[in-house]
């Protein structure tokens, strides 16, 4: 989950920048490493992966369309297309 990973990251780096401040997109950047996070810890659920991907999915329909649009194609980079089609009903080109 490398290109997920980096998302977070780089969506955290975003909300401590002085331009994010300034424009106070600050606890935006904040909440979608949030959001982007729970994705990832229901995906890598060692205990019951099925149940984990059904939260993930669930926790994704809820959120803004950019941030879910991100989080789909590091989905995708990560696990291929197929991957995200079938276990969270979206695809990316």
């Amino acid at each position: 989950m490398q290109s997920l990973g980096e998302l977070i990251f780089n969506l955290e780096c975003k909300a401590k920048s002085d331009w994010a401040f300034q424009e106070e997109m600050t606890s935006m950047y904040e909440q979608d490493a949030k959001d982007a996070t729970i994705i990832l810890k229901f995906m890598t659920n060692q205990f019951d992966e099925n149940k984990g991907l059904e939260k993930a999915c669930e926790h994704l329909n809820t959120l803004d369309t950019c941030i879910r649009e991100a989080i789909c194609n590091s989905i995708a980079d990560d696990k291929g297309n197929d991957f995200l089609v079938e276990h969270f009903g979206w695809s990316v080109k």
